[in-house]
């Protein structure tokens, strides 16, 4: 995968925006006009990469013709299986920037903390920027009231397995330090690699920082994220962090050294 990262004329952009798509031939012209639109006024070095997780409908034709419009976007097809985990882990691994982003392909992210997003981390040397919904009363108001019940019991389990401080460790949305990333050894599939990113960078001693910011609402169709389908990974990432803590022999409520 270096090689395909080091393709071409060696250069290294600022920001790899990595949008992982299931079914979002509607969504994703938008979502990438936008991207294109910021990223110009800006003026951030960047590459947007739109990686298709088999879809049924026509998402990766939109992905293509909008690399045939735009010189830094890239269509990527990702193969069997499909999971947003291995999408976002596909993507890091063909990511040429200094900073991934990972925004979605549905239009529900607000694009407008990206270059906040690049100056913590080139700037200011954070390995992870996660953008909180829970800072602020108010923020929280477009998520499902069910899903932040769920968001805030994990929070707690977090907090009780690690000492994890964060208010908002699930979201999607965020930003990392690609070479950090590549060295947290990731294995989630599915939508639990946004805690898995956050636990482990934690654990391996990496500095996070927090913005504030507030998601907006999907426009045309359907959320992919269930959360019955996504509790067992959920758990999974937390209970293999509890383990890894414990095996450093750090007490709960410090960070380990490293994350085995």
């Amino acid at each position: 995968m270096s090689g395909e990262r080091d393709a071409g004329d060696g250069h290294r952009p600022d920001v790899s925006v990595l949008i992982p798509c299931l079914n979002e031939e509607q969504n994703v012209p938008l979502v990438v006009d936008k991207l294109v639109r910021l990223l110009d006024e800006t003026r951030i070095d960047n590459e947007i990469l739109i990686i298709d997780d088999c879809s049924d409908d026509y998402t990766f034709r939109e992905a293509m013709q909008l690399s045939q419009r735009y010189p830094n976007v890239q269509a990527l097809h990702k193969g069997l299986p499909r999971g947003i985990g291995h999408a976002i882990r596909f993507g890091i691994d063909h990511a040429r920037g200094r900073v991934g982003i990972v925004c979605m392909g549905d239009g529900v992210d607000p694009i407008a903390a990206i270059p906040d997003f690049r100056d913590e981390i080139i700037d200011r040397g954070s390995d992870l920027v996660l953008l909180s919904r829970y800072q602020e009363p108010g923020d929280a108001s477009t998520i499902p009231y069910s899903y932040r019940v769920y968001q805030w019991l994990y929070r707690l389990l977090c907090r009780w397995a690690v000492g994890l401080p964060y208010k908002d460790p699930t979201y999607a949305y965020r930003g990392f330090n690609l070479d950090f990333a590549r060295g947290l050894g990731l294995q989630s599939g599915g939508f639990e690699i946004s805690p898995e990113i956050t636990l482990k960078t934690w654990l391996g001693g990496g500095r996070i920082s927090e913005l504030r910011g507030r998601q907006g609402r999907r426009v045309a169709g359907e959320s992919k994220f269930i959360f019955s389908r996504q509790a067992y990974g959920y758990a999974r990432v937390v209970v293999a962090a509890a383990l890894s803590r414990r095996r450093s022999g750090v007490p709960r409520g410090s960070r380990a050294a490293e994350l085995g």
